[in-house]
């Protein structure tokens, strides 16, 4: 960390698609003028290559979705859901307020929406606005991009602009979350059908592949992203909507097109094309020294002894040869950073500057099926099944052996051992721990073979911390530690945990009037601590 504010801003006024706000980008790094140079804006020699100009606007899209740029990646999501879903913890003494303390800090936490729609939003509204009916399949591709990105958002803050975005008008009205989401399957269905007819009339052919930084061109694994990400956005509304979230799943599920089955079929963003960069989460870790494994990362791996545990963490090269697998530490959320240097041995991410950004992976897709058969839709398999497909593409993505992990019925989080204070600690018995076992069990309850799925599904998500925090908040699995420190002035319950983050407040001050109807929208207060519309499961 560089600066303690993240404070380091210029400002730049985009007209983001008729929404109400200026774009302040935050820098956490002194070499920010290089790092501000945009490499990817649509150029002359980008625009001339497919004939409506379409594919350059779709470049910031892919590497928008997570964030290449480290400080922006920082502040969208390492700073909030990275930490909030228990993946990581930062121990930077310098960081106040603080979001793992819930003293939100709203120069952060604006930085998701204003990202979303800066980047995300503005670009699909030109190539929206430029496509032409023989390039219908780039507006699929941006559709899907867009379903990706802005899902994130939405979950992230609850009711957004989305559908009048780039209508025109100087102010942008939000949708209820419910609308947002019934739009998202109509862009996917769109995105779906219009892939899967272009494949069949144009076989072979690849388009898109000289901007295509995911698939390399390949319509057909765009199609099973689609499904695969419909069949997630349709898990993540069951409890609100069980009816729609049925109709949606199975669709997905019974479509010609296919889900993501193999890691072979993962959607993850790599250098390709001439475009390179640097592993966001990579640099926040090791350039920036600002993010470490998480407590509960630690506890659950240790506890299974799950070998995935090297594959996603690296130790203090000084502790490893003394303590062996103990030299594995994580980090508790909410806890009293006294200096910087107080849990130097608390571990790094196992990855290097060239890793490939995580969208979706197989292993969700086998585990959201495995929801989905729990809850008695048409999977084409049982709970059971799909549990130990997602368990087992897990493993095979991270490089380990199975061994007879699937037939541990004993194992249970670990104890957790803070490395510096002893009140940080989470005992045996303790409610921040869980008993859930790792073998599947037909007698058991609903309830337990929930927990069961969604606390694997927990492991096999790595490293997305957005998708992770909103399983959690939806589920409440896996069990998680709780804060120590909660600063939230009442506003989060001090024995649950946080919800949302509050809108921006650069749209109170330019889009004042929608924001207060969005707040109408959301049924509660705009702090940390009202529900989202899907956010139903939890009792704390």
């Amino acid at each position: 960390m560089k600066t303690k504010y993240l404070n380091k801003k210029f400002g730049i006024a985009l007209l983001c698609a008729g929404v109400g706000f200026t774009l302040i980008q935050s820098s956490c790094t002194k070499d920010f003028e290089k790092y501000n140079t945009n490499r990817y804006t649509a150029s002359d020699s980008l625009l001339k290559i497919d004939g409506e100009q379409l594919g350059a606007f779709m470049l910031p899209m892919e590497l928008g979705v997570v964030n290449s740029v480290n400080y922006n990646f920082q502040v969208q999501e390492n700073l909030n859901a990275d930490i909030f879903s228990g993946f990581m913890m930062t121990a930077d003494a310098g960081f106040n307020p603080n979001n793992h303390t819930y003293g939100l800090n709203s120069g952060w936490n604006t930085a998701p929406f204003d990202l979303g729609f800066g980047t995300i939003m503005s670009n699909w509204v030109q190539v929206k606005n430029r496509v032409g009916s023989t390039s219908q399949d780039f507006l699929a591709i941006a559709n899907i991009l867009k379903v990706d990105a802005m899902h994130r958002v939405t979950d992230v803050y609850g009711p957004i602009p989305y559908t009048k975005v780039g209508a025109g008008g100087l102010t942008t009205p939000y949708d209820s979350q419910a609308t947002v989401y019934q739009t998202f399957f109509t862009e996917l269905d769109f995105a779906i059908k219009t892939l899967t007819q272009y494949t069949k009339d144009h076989p072979g052919a690849t388009p898109f592949k000289a901007y295509d930084l995911v698939y390399a061109g390949d319509y057909k694994e765009w199609i099973k992203f689609a499904n695969s990400l419909k069949l997630r956005l349709a898990v993540r509304i069951a409890m609100v909507n069980p009816t729609l979230a049925k109709t949606e799943a199975e669709a997905a599920v019974s479509d010609p097109g296919g889900l993501m089955t193999a890691n072979t079929d993962n959607a993850y963003v790599k250098a390709a094309n001439g475009v390179s960069f640097t592993n966001p989460l990579w640099s926040v870790c090791y350039e920036y020294m600002d993010t470490n494994m998480g407590a509960p990362m630690e506890a659950y791996l240790k506890g299974y002894k799950d070998p995935r545990l090297a594959a996603y963490f690296v130790p203090n090269p000084d502790t490893l040869a003394i303590k062996g697998t103990n030299a594995y530490h994580g980090i508790r959320n909410g806890i009293q950073l006294d200096n910087s240097n107080q849990y130097a041995p608390a571990s790094k991410f196992n990855m290097t500057n060239t890793s490939p950004i995580r969208l979706m992976a197989a292993s969700e897709v086998s585990f959201l099926k495995s929801e989905g058969a729990l809850r008695g839709w048409a999977m084409g398999g049982s709970a059971q099944s799909f549990y130990e497909q997602g368990i087992t593409l897990s493993f095979q993505q991270a490089g380990v052996s199975l061994g007879d992990y699937l037939s541990d019925a004993t194992s249970i989080e670990a104890p957790f051992v803070d490395i510096a204070r002893a009140t940080n600690n989470a005992p045996l018995g303790s409610k921040d721990l869980s008993t859930i076992t790792i073998k599947w069990n037909p007698a058991d309850s609903y309830e337990r073979s929930l927990e069961r799925i969604i606390t694997q599904k927990w492991l096999a998500l790595w490293p997305d911390g957005n998708e992770a925090w909103a399983e959690q908040r939806r589920t409440n699995y896996p069990v998680l530690m709780r804060v120590i420190i909660n600063n939230s002035q009442g506003t989060i319950s001090t024995d649950g945990f946080i919800r949302r983050l509050p809108f921006s407040q650069k749209e109170y001050d330019t889009n004042n009037a929608e924001v207060q109807k969005a707040v109408t929208l959301l049924g509660g207060p705009d702090n940390g601590g009202t529900r989202l519309w899907w956010d139903l499961a939890s009792k704390n």
